[in-house]
């Protein structure tokens, strides 16, 4: 857990991001998710729908500092040009972070392209947070590895899941798409923005060495009461379960934080969030600290330049 000061008495407090992230303003707004090392400082990295990069940061005095930039994947493989990751996801866990793409279609288009449908692993050094090797925005370093591993992990569901697979996101309940994920216990949890059926929405777990290797998959599937048209839009681990960020499955709707116990399974409402600006979209959710009743957390915003940081005190 990383060790910051709780948060002050009002909540929503912003956070400043200095200097900015990398790229021009559409790269700077497209954060989706983030993971920290739990290290001190803490050692960060976002995921971005945008490009083919990830960027690290790290958080020093309730400031955001971005940092060192790595590309995950290589402009062409097997002789075909790639695409962007559409990375939604990101998590941290017994000395790596992990990163995936959305594993679903364009929203517009409803266009399939491979290159969204990545899950990114790399090791970094348990006492500073930062890889070992040399890595950089023009090149794929070799310690970085990629697999699609959890397309047949979503496609071979029990449905409704498996139905909706590679499906459109803007039809119905909404096609599959990662929106989170999270690693807990040696599992890696899947977030899904949808479907969302009859009020429910779905997080699926599988057991993160059998995606790298040839180790059989142990996968188990999670449902979530969180109301019609409402699916996961980060997650984020606890002592006792996973932080569940719900909002809407398409453009509108309520955003709201849930605490998932494990293993039980009991979903408790903690707080419902407004949205700093009409077009920003609450899609990270990072534990700065935990106490025995109460849990610190940072928001970051898809539509806001640099993520727009905001910091929450919660009762759980």
């Amino acid at each position: 857990m990383l060790n910051l000061p709780a948060a002050g008495q009002e909540n929503g407090n912003a956070w400043p991001v200095q200097p900015k992230f990398d790229g021009k303003k559409k790269l700077r707004k497209s954060i989706s998710g983030a993971a920290c090392a739990p290290v001190s400082p803490p050692v960060c990295l976002v995921a971005l729908d945008e490009k083919q990069h990830t960027q690290f940061f790290t958080i020093q005095d309730k400031t955001i500092v971005p940092g060192a930039v790595m590309r995950l994947l290589p402009k062409k493989i097997d002789g075909e040009k790639t695409g962007e990751i559409d990375a939604e996801g990101a998590a941290y866990g017994d000395g790596y972070f992990y990163l995936s793409g959305s594993h679903g279609l364009s929203r517009k288009k409803a266009k399939y392209d491979p290159s969204s449908f990545f899950l990114f692993r790399f090791p970094v050094d348990p006492e500073t947070g930062y890889p070992a090797f040399e890595f950089s925005k023009k090149s794929v370093a070799g310690e970085i590895k990629r697999t699609n591993a959890l397309q047949a992990v979503l496609k071979g569901a029990p449905d409704p899941i498996g139905k909706y697979a590679e499906q459109p996101l803007g039809e119905g309940a909404g096609g599959v798409n990662i929106e989170g994920l999270a690693y807990r216990d040696g599992r890696i949890f899947i977030g899904l923005r949808g479907p969302s059926v009859d009020g429910t929405a779905f997080i699926r777990s599988v057991n993160a060495g059998a995606l790298f290797s040839d180790k059989k998959p142990d996968l188990e599937t999670i449902e979530l009461a969180l109301g019609p048209g409402t699916g996961v839009r980060d997650l984020a681990t606890v002592s006792d379960g996973l932080l569940v960020l719900a909002g809407p499955v398409q453009s509108k709707g309520e955003y709201s934080i849930h605490h998932l116990a494990l293993p039980s399974g009991a979903l408790k409402k903690l707080a419902d969030l407004e949205m700093p600006e009409k077009d920003q979209k609450a899609e990270t959710v990072l534990v700065l600290k935990e106490g025995a009743e109460t849990v610190n957390i940072l928001i970051m915003y898809d539509g806001a330049k640099d993520g727009g940081p905001r910091e929450y005190l919660l009762t759980k």
